[in-house]
């Protein structure tokens, strides 16, 4: 993006100003890439490391792959954490087993 203005110094004679931003198309393309390859988490990382790199592709590129790796990781163990907090207790069952058992053994 370049945008002209006045030269502060010298009358008569303008600058031009070149800014290096991503477009909104590039901000969504990285934002699915992330999401395709690291999940949610990827989508928000992806998206912002290409704001902060302004739109420059092969650091971002270079920084998200190892970065894939640590981010499924992360989503991997929330994932496993969400499904302990839902499955159901398994230790109770063993120690009604063993409870029975020890019942029997005092009958006996």
């Amino acid at each position: 993006m370049t945008i002209t203005t006045p030269d502060p110094i010298t009358n008569n004679q303008q600058q031009v100003i070149v800014r290096q931003t991503a477009s909104g198309f590039e901000q969504g393309v990285a934002a699915t890439a992330g999401l395709l390859t690291a999940g949610p988490i990827g989508a928000l990382a992806s998206w912002g490391v290409l704001r902060g790199l302004q739109g420059k592709w092969t650091p971002w590129f270079v920084l998200g792959v190892p970065s894939v790796f640590v981010i499924n990781f992360v989503n991997l163990v929330i994932l496993g954490m969400i499904g302990a907090a839902f499955s159901p207790e398994v230790e109770y069952e063993n120690q009604s087993f063993q409870q029975e058992k020890i019942e029997q053994v005092k009958i006996v």
